[in-house]
């Protein structure tokens, strides 16, 4: 289905004036598919570390694909993991004036680890995301970015429209934070007898 819903907006956006041959359109849908299975899954990570819902994070992820088939003529090959991160952060950041809280209850601390106690194999992704959800949003983002997905300091620098000294002292901030909040972790896991 959104596979469909992208080759047809990839082929309205090719609708700009310029006359393209008949392989044009396969190779749009062919370009689109490849990035689509190489970057659907680390966007709607990005989305879900940035604190969206796992539907939330899949719409988002969804809209951006939608806008990447529109937008396809402007993407740079070398720049589409950049292009879709950045889309989904802005759409990320749309949605989410209302919902991209960080949706934290006073016993989070304790139900994490008393499921890291019975063997949930998601604990230690979730103890990541409470680390992450001490972090300040704008920091923890680039932090996301850089640790987490791979993305390079350029690249973030052009996901989030800014500089490259920004990335620089906003990753620094961030991983002194998550230290912070890990060391916080260990402690009451310690405290419990969890560790």
């Amino acid at each position: 289905m959104i596979e469909a819903q992208m080759l047809s907006r990839a082929r309205l956006a090719r609708g700009d004036g310029r006359r393209a041959g008949p392989a044009a359109p396969a190779a749009a849908g062919e370009r689109l598919q490849r990035m689509f299975v190489a970057h659907h899954a680390m966007v709607w990570r990005t989305l879900r570390r940035r604190g969206l819902s796992a539907d939330a994070a899949a719409d988002a992820t969804q809209q951006t694909f939608l806008i990447a088939a529109e937008r396809l003529a402007d993407i740079q090959p070398d720049s589409e993991r950049a292009f879709l991160v950045g889309t989904a952060l802005r759409a990320a950041r749309t949605l989410g004036r209302k919902t991209i809280r960080w949706q934290l209850e006073e016993d989070m601390d304790r139900r994490v680890v008393e499921a890291w106690n019975q063997g949930d194999a998601r604990a230690a992704v979730q103890l990541c995301d409470l680390a992450l959800s001490k972090v300040d949003p704008d920091v923890a983002e680039v932090f996301v970015l850089f640790a987490i997905e791979g993305l390079s300091s350029p690249e973030i620098a052009a996901s989030l429209e800014i500089p490259l000294g920004t990335v620089a002292s906003r990753l620094r901030r961030a991983r002194e934070q998550f230290r912070r909040a890990v060391t916080r972790i260990e402690t009451a896991m310690e405290r419990e007898g969890t560790a």
